[in-house]
């Protein structure tokens, strides 16, 4: 008779899977041990079931950082073949033999392998989660850190879902033993230089003596840290209109409120790619925000300024080479961008032939006033210091007509012509 837990955890992988329904590609990470075994088994009664027509792999990682990884990926090789299961095997080269750097070369693997739409299934559970609660605790992690791993995210194209984080250790040994499953322990689990061997090893022990289900309370934490930081995330997206767009405009009336603008600023960051380097780092860009025009950082390897009440995250600009264009209707990509040209009721003529190129001393425009130079139109203009040296100016038979979607001169305007912008 199959036993509860058993039962169970097939059930929740049944309902996980059924949100689901128009995955062509299913993967398991399969490492061989006890956690992704069992996944294994359980995918290879339940995927048949709710997805018949899906491709189904096993996905081994070899790390070749144990002396019989060799052995294991026949090991792997031949579980997977037993359960009619097609195996796949990618062997990467880790930059040292930390967990870091191990779980990024890992990942690294699973994002190239997964397509459009692909599922990966991984075997973290209970435990996992709540080891994970105490690594990230112990870097002093804030609840988007303390949130630990979601059940379902992104990866690459395709979705890396968790359907065992429900699941104790103790259940998932009671699903290896009910089924007669086999598997490889690995035996760098008992180095506890590892932090969180050490926590599996030492601290849990220790726990568990004064608090048994300190594993689940913490999962469940860790799920009340993850609801707090939705909630924190659907406030951004509130206060930065509906969507973090590069530059964020920062309206004044956040000003009197630090932790609300720390959390716009904080999820908006997020949204272009970038993650503070400490908090001391982020609570500096909130101050300057607050009390300074103009602000600049270096987060995550990008320059984030602080310019006429916007946030900009900008990009390596490189200068605009100097090019020949023929103006039309529609979108041109650029050395150093993107030009977009709309109809317009006045705008400069259809077809008109001209060299697109970067300011340089010198430059002047032709104003109703008179004659201004560009550098001082700019600055007037507000472009940002940073775009000035790579913004395209239009130019025909050596006069500039156009600083593109900031003027074009009125004696060069039609009606029914085009209208320029520009996107870095």
């Amino acid at each position: 008779m199959i036993a509860k837990a058993v039962a169970e955890t097939q059930e929740a992988l049944r309902q996980l899977l059924l949100q689901h329904p128009e995955v062509s590609t299913i993967w398991v990470g399969f490492s061989g041990g006890l956690d992704s075994t069992a996944l294994l088994w359980l995918a290879s009664r339940i995927v048949p079931e709710t997805h018949p027509c899906a491709r189904f792999h096993a996905l081994h990682i070899d790390h070749n950082l144990q002396a019989t990884s060799s052995d294991w990926v026949e090991h792997c090789r031949s579980a997977s073949e037993q359960l009619g299961i097609e195996f796949h095997t990618v062997s990467v080269t880790p930059h040292s033999s930390s967990e870091e750097s191990a779980r990024e070369a890992r990942y690294s693997a699973f994002e190239h392998c997964l397509e459009s739409g692909d599922l990966l299934l991984l075997a973290h559970h209970q435990n996992d989660q709540a080891e994970t609660f105490l690594m990230r605790l112990f870097r002093g992690a804030g609840v988007q850190g303390l949130s630990a791993m979601p059940q379902s995210r992104r990866l690459a194209r395709g979705t890396l879902l968790r359907p065992l984080l429900g699941c104790t250790r103790t259940q998932l040994e009671t699903v290896a033993a009910e089924s007669g499953l086999k598997w490889i322990d690995d035996p760098s689990n008992s180095q506890t230089v590892y932090l969180r061997n050490w926590i599996r090893a030492v601290l849990a022990a220790q726990l568990s003596e004064r608090w048994p289900d300190w594993g689940q309370k913490l999962a469940a934490t860790a799920q009340s840290c993850a609801d707090a930081a939705q909630l924190n995330l659907e406030l951004a997206e509130l206060d930065a209109g509906g969507a973090f767009q590069n530059p964020l405009t920062v309206k004044s009336e956040w000003f009197g409120s630090e932790l609300r603008l720390k959390n716009l600023v904080f999820h908006w960051l997020r949204a272009q790619g970038l993650q503070p380097a400490s908090r001391t780092q982020l609570d500096d860009l909130i101050a300057q925000v607050r009390t300074s025009n103009t602000g600049c950082w270096k987060i995550a390897g990008s320059d984030v300024h602080w310019y006429q009440q916007q946030l900009w995250v900008a990009e390596l600009v490189m200068p605009q080479q100097q090019i020949q264009v023929v103006l039309r209707e529609g979108m041109q990509q650029l050395s150093s961008g993107m030009l977009f040209s709309a109809a317009a009721a006045k705008g400069l003529p259809f077809g008109l032939t001209a060299t697109l190129r970067a300011r340089t001393e010198g430059d002047v425009v032709k104003l109703s006033g008179g004659t201004q130079s560009v550098k001082k139109f700019m600055n007037a203009r507000k472009i940002p210091p940073w775009l000035r040296d790579s913004w395209p100016l239009l130019e025909v038979e050596g006069e500039i007509i156009s600083i593109v979607g900031h003027w074009s001169a009125d004696a060069w305007l039609v009606e029914g012509g085009l209208a320029l912008n520009w996107q870095c």
